[in-house]
């Protein structure tokens, strides 16, 4: 699947659909193209989360972070069944569950994103999961990592050297705001995740926009498509 390069997404952990989808039409409005269900959020609602993002922003790619550990073929395809276009893995999974991952991707002409969150060494993982076939591998410091250290990602030596050796993007994610996000893309950095930043904002199309000017989209437009006001949520499942 061809993509052009660099893109924004937001990552939508929260746990209620309707905020979700407020927040997700707020940063769909500024240009943000990747809109991700987060893991708080498929947890809370299921594939519910993903059906509603993919129907409403049918123009905007739709990411599942399903942070697959096991099961790789089942779990990612439930995600895309639902219409995701891009499913995030662990990059802890066993390298079968990897490939697994990686031939049901094909198969619905979806990608699959490797998530390096808690590896111990991601450089190297980094380079065996693009040998296994994944599109995307993400360098990731979660929260709960961010407070105990009182940190966030930046432009590091991690950042760089796979920047530098990898042939597939890197995303990165953790702490993410308008001054790294530009710094990041100067690096390399194809992908740049973005939560808090926009998801804990009074105004989150204003924190998307931020973001935005700072990032060089490629055929960046602020009316990309018309997104309904009134979103329809499917019931509930089960």
């Amino acid at each position: 699947m061809e993509e052009s390069w660099p893109q924004i997404q937001v990552a939508l952990d929260l746990v209620r659909l309707k905020d979700a989808l407020r927040i997700a039409r707020a940063a769909a409005s500024e240009g943000v193209a990747w809109l991700e269900a987060g893991t708080p959020l498929i947890k809370s609602e299921g594939m519910r989360a993903v059906r509603a993002l993919s129907r409403t922003f049918r123009a905007r790619k739709v990411v599942a972070d399903m942070k697959t550990l096991d099961a790789g073929r089942i779990e990612a395809e439930m995600a895309f069944e639902a219409g995701a276009k891009v499913v995030s893995i662990s990059g802890l999974a066993h390298d079968q569950t990897i490939r697994d991952s990686v031939q049901t991707a094909a198969r619905y002409d979806g990608m699959l994103m490797a998530d390096l969150l808690m590896s111990p060494n991601p450089r190297k993982r980094a380079t065996q999961l693009q040998s296994l076939g994944v599109d995307i591998v993400c360098l990731h410091m979660g929260v709960d990592a961010q407070r105990a250290l009182r940190s966030r990602l930046g432009v590091d030596r991690n950042v760089r050297e796979m920047v530098r050796t990898l042939r597939i993007p890197v995303a990165v994610a953790g702490g993410v705001n308008p001054n790294s996000a530009k710094a990041l893309v100067r690096s390399g950095v194809k992908l740049i995740i973005v939560g808090g930043w926009i998801t804990g904002s009074k105004d989150p199309a204003r924190a998307s926009r931020q973001i935005v000017d700072r990032v060089k989209l490629p055929n960046k437009t602020h009316d990309q498509e018309l997104i309904s006001r009134k979103t329809a949520i499917p019931e509930k499942e089960g």
